[in-house]
C-alpha cells in the first residue's frame, strides 16, 4: 500500500488560453484532473496556480462554448503552457463513453477506482478478478481467467503498457485454480473492452484488457505485506522529480491456507509461488516520458487426481517473463507512442503417461502516431511487428481415457516460429460535444496462416442529452491460432486466421450519484480451430454469441453504502470439435449476476459484501462404457456434446478493511476476508468410478475461507 503524501514546496503552473484566432479566453478554468488544483484566466488569457503534485498529470482547459482541451503535462512544468479551444456546436459534456469499454484505477473516467478494486470482497485484490464483476463475463470456473461474451480464454488480448503477455494468468492449468500475474498497485488502470474494440487492437477475437503500469513514485518509500500464505516487500524510490523506481518481491506458500480449509490432503506439494517486478519512469522532457517494467515468476503445484483410468500426482512447473520499454512524445500537438517488448513462459506439466514440456517467446515492437486536424477531427496510425516461438517436447496419450504409465502415447517434438505484421488507421470524428464517429481499418499478416486479413471496423456515440449517451459499434476481428496447432505430428498446418464479427448496441445513463448500462451484442465466429480430446487440432469451426449485459453503479448517500450490479445474459453455441456437431459453447453460462456492495465507516474501516450466482456451465456428460480387456480399463461412451450443466452456482464473500496511521507519514492496512461465508458446496466438475458407473461431483476449491494479513509503509 502507498504511504501518506509529504509535504513539498509547490510549483507553479502557468500557461496562456486562447481562441483560433488568438484572442484571450477569459473566464476558462484551468485545473489538474488528478488533484482539482487550478485558477481561472484572467483578462490576458494567463493563469497561474501552484501545486505540490509532481511528475505526470492532466491539465484540463474549459470554458462555455468551447470544446475541452487535456494534455498530459510534466510537473513541474519548465514552461508556460500554451492552450487553443475551439468553439463547439453544443455545450454538452463531450462524449467519453465507448461500447463494451470500462476503466479501472485512476485513469480518467474510470468505472472503478484503484481502490474499489482492492475492496472487492472475493477478489483477493487482484485485478482480473475485479474484471470479472464487469458484465459480460461468463463465470466458468474459480479461476482469474477471463471469458468474455462467449468467448474462450486464449480469445481475450491482455497487454501491459502497450505490450502482448503471452502468459497473464498463474498456475494457468485445469487442474488449479489461476491467479492474475500482477499486483493493483502495480497498475495505474485498466481499459478494458468486451467488444467492439478500435483498429488499434489486433489477434484478438472477443476483448481486450489494457493495462498501464503506474508512474514514477512521488516519495520514497518501504512497504510490507504479511498475510497467511504470502510474504511481500516493495521498495519505492523518489530519485528526482522527473525519474523514480519501484520493486516488489513476493513468495507465496499455501500450506497453513490450505491447513486451514482442510485440503491439505489433496497436494502432495501446495501450490507456491514467487514474484520479483519492477519498473521506472523518466521524464526527460515536458511532454517526454520513458518506461519500463520487468517481471519474473515462478509457481509450482502437485495435486493429487482420481481419473478412472489413472490415480495419481499431476505436477506444474511454471515460469513466467515479461520486459516492457514504452515512450511517449508530445510533438508541438503530434502525439507519438511506442513500445518494445519480450514476453515469454515455460510449463512442465506430468501425471501418468503424460509429459509435456512447452516454451512460447513473443518478441514485439510498436508506434503509434496521433494528428489532430482541428474542428472535431484527428487521425492516429500505427503499425506492430510481432515474432512467436512455440516449442513443445513430450508425450500425450493416445486416448484420453488411457493415461496411464505405459499408455500408448504420441511423441511430440515441435518448433513452431512465426513473425506477424499489423498496421491500422483511424479516422476520429466529433462534429459537436454530442456526437462522436470512429472509422478504422486494420490489416495484419501472419507467416503462420500466409496470408493478409482486413478489419474494418465503426462506433459511433451520441449524446442526446447531458446524462444519456447511446452508443453503437460493429467490426471485424482476427486471431491467429495457437502456434502449436500447426505442427505436423497432430496439427494442421493449413490453418487460417480464426474470425469473428461483433455487433453492438447500447445506452448509459451517468448522473454523477448513478451510472446505469445497458448493452446488447451479436457475434458471429468463422475458421475456429480446437484440439479434440485425444489432442487432434480441427479446425473450421464456426459459432455464435447472441446477448445482453446490464451495469448498475450507484451511491447511496443517506446510508454510506456504494453498490454496483452486474447482471450478463448469453446464447452461444460453437462447432463441438470431437462430434463436428454445433452445440452449446462449452462458455454458455446463461445468467451470471454479480452484486458488490461497499460501506466506509469514518475513513478508517472499509466493509463490503459481494454476492454472486452463475447458471451451471454445459458439459459432455458419459453415458456408458465397455471394458477393454487388454488394458484393463473401461472405455468411455460420450452423449450428446454439452448437453447437460452442472448445478448452479452461488457464493457470498465478505470483507473489512482498517487503515491506521501508526506514526508519521505511514498507512497501515488491517484486513481480513471471509471466502464463500455460507460454505456453499458449488460443483465446478465430475469425475467418474472406474467402470464409469457412477459420476461423482468435484466440489469448487474454496470452502468457507478466512483470509488475513496486515500491509505497512515505512517512508524514509
Amino acid at each position: 500500500m502507498r504511504g501518506l503524501p509529504r509535504a513539498q514546496e509547490p510549483s507553479i503552473v502557468t500557461g496562456t488560453v486562447r481562441d483560433l484566432a488568438g484572442r484571450p479566453l477569459a473566464g476558462a478554468d484551468a485545473f489538474l484532473l488528478e488533484t482539482l488544483e487550478g485558477a481561472s484566466v484572467d483578462s490576458a488569457g494567463v493563469f497561474r496556480f501552484p501545486t505540490a503534485a509532481r511528475g505526470s498529470a492532466t491539465l484540463v482547459v474549459q470554458h462555455t462554448g468551447y470544446l475541452e482541451v487535456r494534455r498530459v503535462v510534466a510537473l513541474p512544468p519548465a514552461n508556460p503552457i500554451p492552450i487553443t479551444l475551439q468553439l463547439a456546436p453544443v455545450s454538452l459534456e463531450a462524449i467519453t463513453v465507448e461500447a463494451g469499454t470500462y476503466r479501472l484505477g485512476n485513469l480518467p473516467d474510470v468505472t472503478l477506482d484503484e481502490l474499489e478494486v482492492v475492496f472487492t470482497p472475493g477478489a483477493a485484490a487482484d485485478p482480473f478478478r475485479a474484471i470479472q464483476t464487469f458484465p459480460g463475463l461468463q463465470s466458468v470456473g474459480e479461476g482469474a481467467g477471463l471469458f468474455v461474451r462467449g468467448g474462450d480464454l486464449s480469445e481475450t488480448r491482455v497487454l501491459l503498457d502497450g505490450a502482448t503477455v503471452l502468459s497473464p494468468f498463474r498456475l494457468d492449468t485445469d487442474r488449479t485454480v489461476s491467479f492474475g500475474r500482477f499486483d493493483p498497485f502495480q497498475l495505474r488502470g485498466i481499459r478494458f473492452s468486451a467488444g467492439g474494440f478500435g483498429a488499434e487492437y489486433g489477434d484478438a477475437l472477443s476483448a481486450v484488457a489494457d493495462l498501464e503500469s503506474v508512474d514514477r513514485p512521488a516519495e520514497s518509500e518501504l512497504g510490507v505485506t504479511a498475510a497467511i500464505g504470502a510474504l511481500s516487500a516493495g521498495l519505492h524510490l523518489d530519485l528526482s522529480e522527473t525519474a523514480g523506481l519501484r520493486v516488489t518481491a513476493t513468495r507465496t506458500d499455501t500450506e497453513m491456507l490450505m491447513r486451514m480449509t482442510g485440503r491439505r490432503d489433496e497436494f502432495d506439494e501446495v501450490p507456491s509461488s514467487s514474484d520479483l517486478s519492477g519498473g521506472g519512469q523518466w521524464l526527460y522532457r515536458d511532454g517526454g516520458s520513458l518506461k519500463a517494467f520487468a517481471l519474473l515468476q515462478t509457481d509450482r503445484v502437485g495435486v493429487r487426481i482420481d481419473d478412472p483410468g489413472y490415480s495419481g500426482i499431476y505436477r506444474s512447473d511454471g515460469r513466467a517473463d515479461l520486459l516492457a520499454l514504452s515512450g511517449l512524445e508530445d510533438l508541438r500537438g503530434f502525439g507519438l507512442t511506442w513500445g518494445l517488448a519480450t514476453s515469454g513462459s515455460r510449463k512442465d506439466e506430468d501425471f501418468g503417461a503424460l509429459r509435456l514440456e512447452r516454451g512460447d517467446r513473443l518478441t514485439q515492437a510498436r508506434a503509434k502516431v496521433e494528428v489532430p486536424l482541428g474542428r472535431g477531427a484527428s487521425v492516429a496510425a500505427g503499425t506492430e511487428l510481432e515474432h512467436r516461438t512455440a516449442d513443445l517436447r513430450g508425450s500425450i496419450p493416445v486416448r484420453s481415457h488411457d493415461n496411464a504409465p505405459g499408455a500408448s502415447t504420441t511423441v511430440f517434438s515441435a518448433d513452431e516460429p512465426g513473425v506477424r505484421v499489423g498496421a491500422f488507421g483511424e479516422l476520429e470524428l466529433q462534429p459537436s460535444n454530442a456526437l462522436r464517429f470512429l472509422l478504422g481499418l486494420r490489416t495484419d499478416r501472419s507467416t503462420f496462416t500466409g496470408r493478409v486479413t482486413a478489419a474494418p471496423r465503426l462506433s459511433a456515440s451520441w449524446r442526446p442529452t447531458a446524462h444519456l449517451a447511446l452508443t453503437t459499434a460493429w467490426g471485424a476481428f482476427h486471431q491467429v491460432p495457437d502456434p502449436l496447432l500447426y505442427e505436423p505430428t497432430l496439427g494442421d498446418p493449413t490453418l487460417p486466421a480464426m474470425h469473428a464479427r461483433h455487433l453492438i448496441a447500447g445506452a448509459t445513463w451517468d448522473d454523477g450519484a448513478r451510472l446505469i448500462r445497458v448493452e446488447a451484442y451479436r457475434k458471429r465466429y468463422g475458421s475456429l480451430a480446437a484440439r479434440t480430446r485425444e489432442g487432434v487440432t480441427r479446425g473450421g469451426g464456426t459459432g455464435a454469441a447472441t446477448g445482453a449485459d446490464v451495469f448498475v453503479k450507484e451511491e447511496f448517500t443517506l446510508l454510506g453504502l456504494d453498490a454496483r450490479l452486474a447482471y450478463s445474459f448469453i446464447r452461444s453455441e460453437r462447432t463441438d470439435p470431437d462430434s463436428g456437431e454445433s452445440a452449446r459453447s462449452p462458455f454458455d453460462v446463461t445468467h451470471t449476476l454479480h452484486i458488490v456492495v461497499n460501506r466506509g465507516f469514518g475513513g478508517w474501516l472499509e466493509t463490503g459484501v459481494a454476492y454472486r450466482a452463475a447458471t451451471g456451465a454445459p458439459f459432455t456428460p458419459i453415458r456408458s462404457a465397455t471394458f477393454d480387456s487388454g488394458r484393463d480399463l473401461w472405455q468411455p461412451h460420450y452423449g450428446a456434446p454439452m448437453s447437460e450443466r452442472l448445478p448452479t452456482y452461488n457464493r457470498l464473500d465478505l470483507s473489512a478493511t482498517v487503515l491506521k496511521s501508526l506514526w508519521a507519514d505511514n498507512l497501515t492496512v488491517f484486513f481480513v476476508s471471509v471466502m464463500n461465508s455460507l460454505d456453499r458446496v458449488n460443483v465446478r466438475d465430475y469425475r467418474y468410478s472406474a467402470d464409469y458407473s457412477e459420476r461423482i461431483a468435484l466440489k469448487t476449491p474454496f470452502p468457507r475461507t478466512i483470509y488475513f494479513g496486515v500491509t505497512t509503509t515505512l517512508p524514509f
